[in-house]
């Protein structure tokens, strides 16, 4: 078993000033946990704590049980591996592999069959005896990540390990870092600034926003189900579209109905979702209307899945096209704001046509303009 445990961690720096606050968190025996947000977010800080490579400031760190604060890293029986692979360049690979344990004065023998064994899992056997200098960046990724599991530690702590690479060699490393961690049956934790790793690798993202965590869920709650603007608009790519729009309800006999005006036009939302913005008391008030791009569609788009609850048609003007292979992004604006729409890719709509557009009303989201929490909830 390789359990973690966060309570109330955080570091502090002079002047108060926190890299990471009240960071509370519970990893279970093989899980694979992203920390995931923009730079500065203090993810990687929260990593290097773990480790014991940065002193905790304040809180709990507790490994299988133990509280280990103040246990060296030697002690914790972790292993990390960095972005700049931190391979020795006058070693072979198998060498590097099989370094921690020589100082270990581990048997030859089993260093050999430890070095073998991860060599084969991570299908580097041809390469045991090159140096470093001779190696592509993911074959030098494949043996720092080598070199941590030969430790066989309780967990591995992976900071931004794919961010050398390029893009074809990151989407390989990926599957087999998936694969790697079902074979290992091991937890990691797993650093990344890349919102398409953190939704391809984690069983659990843990979102930071400015050194405090805004979700901690499976890749598609957060996808479908994000707390605030904030992690709305970070998972994704595209990102969701977002525009501040007013709510008012119709005063005619037939159309009794909540709506927003988006340039003018009446969205009208769902009876359940104006019920549960009636009960939080958003009854004519200003809020933050947010929208995914594949939930937008073209009149195709609507014939083509018939049983969705559509908004009214909005005509708009496209200023951008993009063909991306097996999909297209349209971009146009909304009220001086531009919105993202992914469509199919027989679509063939030019910069500068119009085209309707409509809204799943099953997949609008709104937020609290001064909060920023969700509403949907």
């Amino acid at each position: 078993m390789s359990t973690l445990t966060l309570r109330n961690i955080c570091k502090r720096y002079q002047n108060d000033n926190y890299a990471v606050k009240d960071f509370n968190l519970e990893i279970s025996d093989q899980e694979f946990i992203i920390f995931v947000g923009p730079s500065g977010c203090g993810k990687s800080t929260t990593l290097r704590m773990i480790a014991g490579l940065e002193e905790i400031s304040g809180g709990e760190l507790w490994i299988d049980g133990e509280l280990s604060n103040y246990l060296e890293p030697k002690e914790r029986n972790l292993s990390m591996v960095f972005q700049n692979y931190a391979l020795y360049p006058n070693m072979t690979v198998y060498d590097n592999m099989a370094f921690a344990l020589k100082v270990r004065k581990m048997p030859k023998k089993q260093i050999d069959e430890k070095v073998q064994e991860a060599a084969r899992i991570l299908e580097i056997e041809h390469l045991l005896e090159r140096y470093p200098k001779a190696l592509s960046g993911g074959q030098k990724q494949r043996v720092a990540i080598g070199s941590a599991i030969v430790r066989n530690p309780k967990l591995f702590l992976m900071d931004e390990p794919l961010s050398n690479l390029d893009a074809k060699l990151r989407a390989q490393m990926r599957v087999e870092l998936s694969k790697l961690h079902k074979e290992l049956g091991t937890t990691m934790i797993y650093v990344t600034h890349d919102q398409t790793e953190a939704m391809t690798l984690g069983t659990r993202i843990v979102v930071m926003k400015a050194g405090e965590v805004s979700q901690v869920d499976s890749p598609q709650v957060l996808y479908q189900h994000p707390v605030n603007k904030f992690v709305a608009g970070f998972i994704g790519s595209p990102s969701m579209n977002f525009l501040d729009v007013s709510l008012y309800r119709g005063y005619d006999v037939e159309n009794q109905k909540t709506y927003l005006t988006i340039e003018d036009h009446p969205v009208y939302l769902l009876e359940k979702t104006a019920r549960l913005l009636k009960e939080k008391g958003y009854h004519r008030s200003k809020v933050t209307f947010g929208i995914r791009p594949e939930d937008i569609y073209t009149e195709e788009g609507k014939e083509a899945n018939p049983k969705l609850e559509y908004s009214e048609a909005m005509q708009v003007t496209i200023i951008a096209r993009e063909l991306l292979g097996a999909e297209v992004m349209l971009y146009f604006d909304l009220e001086g704001i531009q919105f993202c729409a992914r469509v199919e890719p027989e679509n063939q709509t030019r910069a500068g046509e119009k085209l309707k557009v409509y809204f799943d009303l099953n997949r609008i989201h709104l937020f609290d303009m001064e909060t920023e929490q969700t509403l949907n909830l």
